[in-house]
């Protein structure tokens, strides 16, 4: 076997790894695409790994903000305890040495011209962006997107500003003769909000309200992300039967929004108890934008 044959069977076999993983089929009768969303059951380091390398168009990740305490926060004045999640809390280097692991394996299963997002806030956003600049100098940071809430939770303490916001990551995997994919058209058209009109270029500001109780149907998650939030991500950095991969998808937004935009979506979740959550809010019957038939998944992963 020659060396040009060698490429084109290894090529062909890693096409082959990731349709097989993610589940991509078409209906060459009818020439319709189908997409299809699987969720694992299973912690992002270790499922990560069994990924294939270049088989994902866009990673979206909202990791942990190692923001909780192991007492949690409470009101002066409120039984009420908020931010006291095991999954949240790590020592300072155990910390780093999370982000490296799953940011590296990330930029490693993207394929050339693929994007990653990461949404965070102060306590892990500067380690985020540090990571991926002194670790993969190969990357681009394309833009840092300021998502504006403008009915954020009031400061309990008292004692600083009112957080009201959180930073979004947006960076590229180039090479290969490929550059980021960006439907700037789309987003001239299609992104709209009180800081950016309708017809005109986007900013990188965006203003949109914290995920309101119609979209929270399913069931109660933390860390929920609104729906208009992924949409505009999703959409601006990927085409239709392109593959977004979510490595702590939590609540399920990234897996919801791709499915009923026609991309495929593999989600990963370490937490049992959101299984019920994700499989309410994931049914092969819930309309789709253009009627797309999908398929899901769940399973549980092994080593």
């Amino acid at each position: 076997m020659n060396g040009f044959q060698e490429i084109k069977k290894k090529l062909r076999s890693s096409v082959q790894d990731v349709n097989l993983l993610i589940g991509i089929n078409q209906d060459k009768k009818r020439n319709k695409m189908k997409t299809t969303h699987r969720i694992i059951l299973g912690d992002a380091l270790k499922v990560l790994k069994k990924i294939p390398n270049k088989s994902i168009d866009l990673v979206f990740a909202d990791p942990p903000y190692n923001m909780s305490k192991k007492k949690g926060l409470g009101w002066a004045y409120s039984k009420h305890i908020t931010m006291q999640e095991e999954w949240d809390i790590f020592s300072k280097d155990d910390f780093f040495k999370f982000n490296k692991e799953w940011i590296k394996e990330c930029f490693r299963v993207l394929k050339h011209g693929g994007s990653l997002w990461v949404s965070g806030s102060f306590h892990n956003i500067y380690k985020i962006g540090f990571i991926i600049q002194e670790f993969h100098p190969d990357t681009k940071i394309n833009n840092s997107i300021v998502w504006f809430k403008p009915n954020a939770q009031p400061n309990i303490t008292c004692r600083f500003f009112t957080e009201s916001c959180e930073h979004l990551i947006w960076a590229s995997k180039n090479g290969d003769g490929k550059k980021w994919k960006f439907n700037y058209q789309w987003t001239k058209e299609n992104i709209e909000d009180q800081i950016n009109p309708k017809g005109k270029q986007t900013r990188n500001v965006w203003n949109i309200p914290l995920t309101p109780k119609k979209e929270k149907w399913a069931g109660v998650h933390p860390t929920q992300k609104p729906f208009e939030l992924l949409r505009r991500i999703i959409l601006s950095c990927t085409d239709k039967g392109d593959v977004v991969l979510d490595p702590f998808v939590g609540s399920g937004t990234t897996s919801a929004v791709a499915k009923y935009y026609g991309r495929n979506s593999i989600g990963i979740e370490k937490d049992k108890k959101n299984l019920p959550l994700l499989k309410k809010r994931l049914k092969e019957e819930q309309k789709t934008s253009d009627n797309t038939e999908t398929k899901i998944i769940f399973e549980e992963f092994k080593n």
